[in-house]
């Protein structure tokens, strides 16, 4: 996730940090990680609050590091059935092993 685009979004809203954690319903501090690159990986659910008090897409704010042939840390672009498949992933009760297990078959 790229913390400088969620910052640059937000202020180009109009919003302080305040406002985003009350509109996203983030933790002021967890949003400031985040804007500040300390924390990279957050849930999917927490990318989809932030987005949607953004009014953004999860798209726009998500950065995934394309394969390993490609280059190393460049962004890719997310097809919108792979978002909503992420999203409705997370919100199951996949055992996360097992996730993890079918992730490597399907590589």
């Amino acid at each position: 996730m790229d913390g400088k685009k969620i910052r640059d979004l937000r202020i180009k809203r109009g919003l302080s940090l305040s406002e985003l954690a009350k509109l996203s319903g983030v933790s002021k501090s967890y949003l400031s990680f985040i804007e500040r690159g300390k924390q990279t990986n957050p849930s999917i659910e927490v990318v989809e609050k932030i987005a949607a008090a953004l009014q953004t897409d999860m798209q726009s704010i998500l950065n995934v590091a394309l394969p390993k042939k490609q280059t190393k840390g460049a962004p890719i672009d997310l097809d919108t059935d792979v978002i909503q498949l992420a999203i409705e992933m997370s919100k199951s009760n996949i055992d996360k092993e097992k996730l993890k297990r079918l992730i490597e078959l399907l590589k």
